[in-house]
């Protein structure tokens, strides 16, 4: 197994080789906004190794979310409450792509067993299981990601109707991609209360009770949050120094309207009752 101050960054599945940033600091890696461009940006040295079965080791939490609903900020308070933490490995955004995260991809499980791998050295570099925070493309694909119906799982969202202006604000997604993004989520979200302990969270929540938020999320965890570490997270801009901090649309208003009447049409009133969850959404 590499040392613990070498983290995986991304999976060659040409070469079926596992690529590991080295010399990097734990607590460096999950102070950053985004793992990723961390690892990216601070890279000196990379390790190419040949794909290694999966261990025994413990499983992270992963934490779901459509995106645009404060999962970066969710982190922040992690990291501020002293929980091992990571937002956005690039190796778990790979194995959720399309191509790759298909059961009829005859090579998927050897891929699958090598992102288990990583997780574990992850683990090892950090000194503690972690809360791994996911790209939003990985709703597509939860069943990659839970192994066992005693793993924990975490899922984040916002209310449909800041949440899609947000995303049409900073992505300019279309209508009917904003929205299939968002019933993506949901969707994920009703397989993983099937296939693991699982908590839903509301974005405002942190804003309108943060103690409550931080009780709720400490006791799952099993680890407790204070509220001086949610104040130190909310008092600082989550995004600061990435893409996203400076990414504002100007053509987003009749995206947003769009998504908000394609969301109220009486097919996607039936989509959502047919999953049968708690309203997350209003």
């Amino acid at each position: 197994m590499p040392p613990q101050s070498q983290f995986p960054y991304c999976l060659d599945f040409l070469r079926r080789r596992a690529l590991y940033v080295t010399d990097l600091d734990a607590k460096a890696v999950q102070a950053a906004p985004f793992y990723y461009l961390y690892l990216r940006g601070h890279a000196r040295r990379v390790l190419s190794v040949p794909f290694a079965a999966s261990g025994a080791g413990a499983d992270p939490v992963f934490l779901f979310s459509p995106g645009r609903c404060g999962s970066t900020l969710m982190s922040r308070v992690l990291f501020e409450a002293g929980i091992a933490s990571v937002s956005e490995p690039d190796f778990y955004t790979q194995l959720g792509s399309w191509l790759w995260s298909r059961p009829f991809n005859p090579l998927a499980g050897v891929y699958r067993d090598a992102m288990w791998k990583m997780s574990q050295d992850l683990a090892a570099g950090l000194g503690a299981v972690p809360v791994v925070k996911l790209r939003a493309e990985c709703a597509r694909a939860p069943e990659l990601f839970v192994r066992n119906p005693a793993a924990s799982s975490l899922v984040l969202f916002r209310r449909f109707e800041t949440w899609s202006r947000s995303t049409a604000q900073v992505f300019g997604a279309s209508p009917e991609k904003a929205v299939r993004k968002y019933l993506t989520a949901l969707r994920c979200y009703a397989w993983l209360r099937r296939h693991s302990r699982c908590l839903a969270i509301r974005y405002e929540d942190w804003l309108t009770d943060p103690a409550a938020a931080a009780g709720n999320l400490g006791s799952f965890l099993g680890q407790p949050i204070g509220l001086d570490a949610v104040a130190r997270a909310l008092g600082r801009q989550s995004q600061a120094g990435t893409p996203l901090e400076r990414c504002r649309r100007s053509d987003w208003q009749a995206k947003w309207d769009g998504a908000l009447r394609l969301w109220q049409s009486p097919r996607l009133v039936t989509a959502r009752d047919r999953l049968d969850l708690p309203n997350v959404w209003d």
